[in-house]
């Protein structure tokens, strides 16, 4: 192999074929720079990244949403300034996490991976002090419910702004 290597930089064509080499490695960059051309690999994607900023953008933007959609769902009409700012710094916290999610791009619908994310947050949301109408069983099977179904929402937007 060394010996080919060694007998193509040493011909007459040696420079033709180092130019053409360059020149082939710019094009192919700058077409994956426009998105003509995109490499997706298990772990690698070059090109599209227009395309990707938007999902991430999306993506973030539905988590926002639907995390402080969840407000409503668990305060009383007479909740307080107090307990109302208390949950608006926890759903705050878990967007942060949602949002480390998305930009670590490795959001999946399998059942191992949900349980592990219903896991993180609730033991998030119970680090906090919280009153105890937040730690029964029924507002621990809500909130993975909603884990759940966030989870599948973001795999809905990735889909739909991949076409």
């Amino acid at each position: 192999m060394w010996e080919a290597i060694v007998n193509v930089l040493t011909s007459e064509n040696a420079l033709m074929i180092l130019v053409f080499i360059l020149i082939f490695a710019i094009v192919l960059y700058v077409m994956s720079k426009k998105g003509i051309v995109a490499v997706n690999t298990g772990k690698v994607r070059i090109g599209r990244d227009e395309q990707e900023l938007t999902i991430v953008r999306n993506q973030s933007q539905f988590a926002y949403l639907y995390i402080m959609a969840i407000k409503g769902k668990i305060l009383e009409d007479n909740a307080t300034e107090q307990q109302m700012d208390k949950v608006d710094l926890i759903l705050e916290k878990i967007y942060d996490k949602v949002v480390d999610w998305i930009h670590y791009n490795h959001i999946s619908d399998t059942g191992m991976y949900i349980e592990i994310k219903k896991e993180e947050i609730k033991n998030m949301v119970y680090g906090f002090p919280i009153k105890e109408e937040y730690k029964t069983p029924e507002f621990k099977n809500r909130m993975e419910g909603w884990v759940e179904e966030l989870i599948l929402n973001l795999l809905k937007v990735r889909k739909e702004y991949s076409k």
